[in-house]
């Protein structure tokens, strides 16, 4: 696993939900969001991207501020500002510059252990991180071991 640095992600017609949902609730979002694309005519033409801004305890589950950004083929803007739904954005475009990316195949070492490690190598190199991380997943197996993602985070250019 080699950790790049100076890396640029950009998506298109990017549609984005962000708010604070439980790990059992995310199921039910997904689905609801798979609708929404369906029901505006587009396609995703890239798996989700997630990233968290934190996690709160809530009444029994935590609650995770969590952002799913999904790239369309086309621009449904129009129908997400008609809909007016709560949390949901559209973007035209998504865009992290100058980030530091680790690929990660699973069958290598865990997610956690991953980020872990990308953090280790920030902070090794007193780069500092201008966004959170964000997941960029290739697949969705059934057994996480054999999840494929690329774990990035944007870095501020400048040397303090």
């Amino acid at each position: 696993m080699e950790i790049k640095e100076h890396q640029i992600f950009e998506m298109k017609n990017v549609l984005s939900f962000r708010g604070k949902i439980t790990q059992q609730t995310l199921v039910d979002k997904r689905t609801e969001i798979d609708s929404l694309i369906k029901e505006f005519g587009a396609r995703p033409i890239h798996p989700p991207v997630t990233t968290s801004f934190g996690v709160e305890q809530g009444s029994g589950e935590p609650l995770m501020d969590l952002e799913i950004l999904i790239p369309l083929d086309k621009d449904v803007s129009h129908e997400v500002l008609v809909k007016k739904l709560p949390g949901y954005r559209f973007k035209p475009v998504f865009l992290l510059t100058n980030a530091v990316m680790l690929h990660n195949t699973g069958s290598d070492i865990s997610i956690e252990d991953s980020i872990k490690r990308l953090y280790s190598y920030i902070s090794s190199r007193n780069m500092k991180p201008i966004t959170t991380l964000y997941n960029i997943t290739f697949n969705d197996p059934d057994d996480p071991k054999d999840l494929i993602v690329d774990l990035i985070i944007g870095i501020d250019p400048n040397k303090l």
